[in-house]
């Protein structure tokens, strides 16, 4: 027995950084990515998150997704029904939860999310590992 054979892509740098504060003030982080080459039929693709320390809106191509919560180890969401040719994923937390943190920015403007986040990441799990079920934290 094999223990998961997935692939993981990081979604750590090119993060567009928020405007500004939204009427709630909330900011946004929007990240914008491709459907991962090489998927087969069965193959599920999961949306997660790392040590997430702050509570925050997760919205896949204008789909808002379960609420990322403050503290878990985990958040994990299968987007694979969601998937486009091109995505937008965008992340909406507080302006306050962000706010002493303002990571260098690189070429066009774009950098890493702020830690508190956490570590954001498309995981590719095949359709023969052996589990199922939805894909929850």
């Amino acid at each position: 027995m094999h223990d998961h054979h997935h692939h993981a892509i990081q979604l750590g740098a090119a993060w567009e950084p928020p405007a500004s504060a939204a009427a709630d003030d909330r900011v946004v982080w929007t990240r914008r990515f491709g459907r991962p080459a090489g998927l087969g039929p069965g193959d599920r693709v999961l949306l997660v998150v790392s040590q997430p320390s702050i509570a925050g809106e997760m919205v896949v191509n204008a789909v808002p997704l379960p609420p990322l919560v403050a503290g878990a180890s985990r958040w994990a969401e299968d987007i694979t029904p969601l998937l486009q040719d091109r995505n937008e994923l965008r992340v909406a937390v507080a302006a306050a939860s962000t706010i002493d943190h303002a990571p260098a920015r690189g070429p066009h403007g774009r950098g890493p999310l702020p830690s508190a986040i956490g570590m954001v990441a498309l995981e590719i799990v095949p359709a023969d590992d052996g589990t199922s079920g939805p894909a929850t934290a």
